[in-house]
């Protein structure tokens, strides 16, 4: 995916929409690839023959055991992918390949404060740096305890 941006880049002058598009645009290929083996495996799982040989409806099937069963995994994605895509837009920003100049975003400003460390001022990367990591960490536990709630498995036990 950072190739893609950073070719795209090259090509085109950077806007925070055309970012945002083309991260979308491709980052829903791992999450489809995953919400559809999750699919596949709970459609084998007993509980759902059973619901199948009992003449439950697909629509049952879908809305009372596969859906409640997915939606952990699927909200746990969403927010490591959100994380990973605020890095990913940092790491731009950082190779000064990011949003243009009006605009800002972390990486640019910790790329400028990478240029003013050699000169001694080597604290003005630490906030940004900091902001980066917070943020990240926060959505990634923000996702762990989501899928510890939202998870049926875990619930009925």
């Amino acid at each position: 995916m950072l190739f893609l941006l950073i070719a795209l880049v090259t090509i085109y002058r950077p806007t925070a929409t055309m970012l945002i598009v083309v991260i979308a645009a491709v980052s829903w290929l791992v999450p489809a690839r995953l919400i559809r083996a999750e699919t596949l495996t709970l459609r084998t799982r007993e509980y759902v023959q059973a619901v199948r040989v009992m003449g439950g409806t697909r629509k049952r099937i879908i809305g009372r055991h596969i859906v409640p069963n997915s939606v952990g995994t699927i909200v746990v994605f969403a927010t490591f992918d959100v994380a990973d895509s605020i890095l990913l837009l940092a790491a731009l920003g950082f190779l000064g390949l990011g949003v243009p100049a009006p605009q800002t975003d972390w990486g640019t400003m910790l790329s400028n404060g990478v240029n003013f460390a050699s000169n001694g001022y080597w604290w003005e990367i630490y906030p940004v740096g900091l902001c980066i990591v917070l943020v990240v960490v926060a959505l990634n536990y923000i996702g762990d305890a989501l899928r510890d709630s939202l998870e049926v498995r875990l619930q009925r036990r």
